[in-house]
């Protein structure tokens, strides 16, 4: 299979773009948490897995000493003369001063020390370096991999490994300057040799990594290989084809290397099919992907054999489903992206089963009920209660309760000083049906001894009997104290830690002491509501970022500067993106309408030209200005001081795009407004053909009446399918005559 991708970054489209490509032949190419179960140490190891004590042993290479170490009487053997204080693994004792370039084979040491598994420490390594170590499973075995710690071995620059990894060859590769994994990162290979690869590509004094490895039984329950039935698509990586004939007990679909880290930038098609009158269950029993990478990490289920078929459900994160379709084809479909540090997900597994129907139903599916199925790409939508369970709202009760209906007051700030003093304060924040909760704690001060007094955060309202439901996102024990800002004493002004719920409702409780200290306890809370459906998809790691996705954001909207409330807090440079993706076959379209005028003589000037708006400033950073910037990091559009008479400014893009707002020292920042729309087309999607020769045209770009500073990003990609290897010839045409 072979993948082109034709990109053109952001130029004017005040003149037509055509482009045609000639395509003679194809080649071929070649949370909860991850459940993972400790490879056993065993209780006899005093100093490492294999040796009991440095000395107090008779020596291997000296009868008449005892000064050798003592190792652990099943599979622990002397390192000898080399290292006399140290022991190994019977069958790699050879190895103990430099643990590089070996072969570990499952029959011999198993013969050897009795074990099926054991410890890699590498040696001090000194970049540039690589070590391989290779690994031979007997029948019926695949190799695990548990590595527990990194040292100079690269750097991950949130896309990549550089400067060095750690690779079992076919799957991700890991990195980290120094990484302590509490939970190890799981690898597993099924292949017949597995092969780890430890690459140093930059000057290093002292790169080490330690793991342990198991040759483990493919039928174990717990890191066997799950998949059963099926059957592996010739010259594929990992594309699978299930039939009901050959399902009877049920069958088994799993993402490569399960439970363990699955491959970056893969696609996996499992095409499962049935008779007439035969419905199709699927049950995703077990999701774990990348947190907040639903652009690149999903799971695609379609009504049909190609994914051109109708889409009936898109999982990402930990979102789990079951689905009874009532076809005779139905595709899933696995894509990943990049490696994520840090490299805490596996994939998943669904369980598959075919049922007999008794009476006929429709083989088609209805819009309406495909729409219903697109709640995906955002985490935070799943399981929230959309039933209206909410007491009598906004009422301040004559304690130091207070309970705020987000349907008349989105903002706002509870002190309880000042209150009626009682042993228990709630605040409960109800939100409206989309809503989500947000909390900082500005100050408090719990006085009291031995977390007598407590401030606790809940997920959700525990107090309205659903103890065990509300999940506690922060639990303060006194004696503690956050007091507000003293700008005599503090050059900045530090942000206090931001709480969000995933669900609309929210409660800050402050429990005091029975026996109540002399300084008063309190707590000061902040709090807003933000509602997805208009303001984009919050990011729990920034007070400001929000997303916006083609398949279940609204199609289109106003977007406008971050509103104060978020930003209260904060002082000077402070920057808040408002992300835009579309889905495959989607483009957005962003146009800034209007803007406050600035100043007069402003220090910042905005020119535009047909490579975009620029800023023209000595010091960006210390101006406010407005970012339209697309998904490579090109700077389309940059606006500030006066700009008003280059609008409207825009862009249509097929990839995603994001507006950065930058606040300098100002206070406020720009103002400005802006306009989103979505659009289906076919222009710019996923195309794929196995045909050996024929044409694809990218069309007339400028036909879709872009005006007078109205910008492109624009990507497209073509797979080519053959099943045979052959050479590949590209001929590409264009009638545009400027770059």
């Amino acid at each position: 299979m072979t993948t082109i991708e034709a990109v053109s970054e952001m130029s004017a489209v005040r003149r037509a773009v055509w482009f045609s490509a000639v395509l003679f032949a194809a080649t071929p190419l070649a949370y909860t948490q991850v459940t993972w179960t400790p490879i056993y140490v065993g209780g006899y190891s005093q100093v490492d897995l294999w040796t009991q004590s440095t000395t107090g042993c008779a020596c291997s290479f000296n009868s008449s000493s005892t000064d050798c170490a003592c190792c652990v009487p099943s599979g622990g053997c002397s390192c000898g003369a080399a290292s006399p204080d140290r022991c190994a693994q019977c069958g790699l004792e050879q190895h103990c001063a430099n643990m590089c370039n070996i072969t570990l084979d499952s029959r011999q040491l198993f013969s050897k020390s009795d074990r099926g598994f054991g410890q890699i420490k590498s040696p001090y390594l000194q970049g540039p370096s690589r070590c391989t170590y290779r690994f031979v499973p007997d029948t019926g075995q695949r190799v695990e991999l548990q590595i527990y710690r990194l040292v100079s071995i690269g750097r991950h620059n949130g896309t990549a490994c550089e400067g060095g990894w750690l690779q079992l060859e076919g799957s991700a590769r890991v990195c980290g300057r120094n990484q302590r994994f509490d939970r190890p990162v799981v690898l597993f290979s099924d292949k017949p040799m597995a092969i780890l690869h430890m690459q140093i590509n930059e000057n290093t004094t002292r790169s080490q990594f330690l793991a342990y490895f198991s040759f483990s039984s493919k039928a174990s329950t717990s890191v066997g290989w799950p998949v059963r039935g099926g059957h592996l698509v010739n010259n594929t990586e990992c594309d699978s084809v299930y039939e009901d004939t050959e399902c009877h007990d049920g069958c088994v679909l799993a993402s490569p290397g399960y439970p363990g880290l699955y491959p970056p930038n893969i696609r996996c098609r499992y095409l499962i099919t049935s008779g007439p009158r035969i419905s199709i269950a699927i049950n995703f029993t077990a999701v774990l992907l990348p947190y907040n990478h639903c652009t690149s990490d999903y799971i695609a289920v379609y009504s049909g054999s190609k994914s051109s078929s109708p889409l009936l459900k898109m999982l990402c994160g930990k979102e789990k489903t079951a689905l009874v379709y009532d076809g005779q084809e139905l595709l899933v479909e696995f894509r990943t992206g990049p490696e994520v540090s840090p490299f805490d997900y596996n994939g998943f597994v669904a369980t598959l089963s075919f049922i007999e129907m008794t009476t006929e139903v429709p083989t088609t599916i209805t819009v309406d009920s495909t729409n219903k199925s697109l709640e995906l790409m955002k985490s935070n939508y799943n399981n929230r209660d959309l039933h209206d369970h909410r007491k009598d709202q906004g009422a301040v009760t004559s304690s130091c309760d207070l309970e705020v209906s987000g349907e008349k007051v989105r903002a706002g700030h509870h002190d309880t000083r000042g209150k009626p003093k009682s042993t228990t304060c709630r605040l409960v924040l109800r939100g409206r049906a989309y809503d989500t909760g947000h909390v900082s704690l500005a100050s408090y001060n719990l006085s009291a001894q031995s977390c007598q007094s407590t401030i606790e955060i809940f997920d959700g309202s525990p107090e309205s009997g659903m103890l065990d439901t509300a999940n506690s996102l922060e639990r303060i024990c006194s004696p503690a104290q956050w007091l507000p800002r003293e700008p005599s004493t503090q050059d900045k002004y530090t942000e206090p830690k931001r709480y969000s719920s995933s669900g609309r409702d929210m409660t800050v409780v402050l429990r005091r002491a029975s026996n109540s200290p002399t300084d008063e306890e309190y707590m000061e809370v902040s709090y807003y509501f933000h509602d997805e459906r208009e303001g984009g998809t919050q990011q729990p790691a920034s007070v400001c970022d929000v997303e916006y996705y083609g398949l279940t954001s609204p199609v289109e909207g106003s977007v406008v500067h971050p509103e104060p409330h978020r930003l209260f807090a904060m002082e000077g440079l402070v920057k808040c993106r408002q992300h835009f993706i579309p889905a495959p076959n989607q483009s957005v379209v962003i146009t800034v309408k209007g803007s406050t005028k600035q100043t007069p003589n402003n220090p910042c000037e905005t020119k535009c030209g047909d490579s975009g708006c620029h800023c023209v400033s000595k010091s960006l950073e210390s101006m406010d200005h407005l970012l339209l910037v697309s998904e490579t990091g090109h700077i389309v559009t940059c606006l500030c001081g006066n700009y008003q008479d280059w609008l409207p400014v825009g862009i249509r893009s097929w990839t995603p795009v994001y507006i950065e707002w930058s606040r300098s020292t100002s206070k406020a920042g720009l103002d400005f407004h802006a306009a989103y729309k979505f659009i289906n087309d076919t222009y710019c999607g996923d195309h794929t053909t196995a045909e050996p020769e024929g044409e694809v045209n990218g069309g007339d770009l400028a036909s879709a009446g872009l005006k007078l500073n109205q910008y492109y990003q624009q990507k497209c990609t073509w797979i080519l399918d053959s099943p045979i290897d052959r050479q590949l010839i590209i001929e590409v045409k264009s009638t545009q005559s400027r770059e």
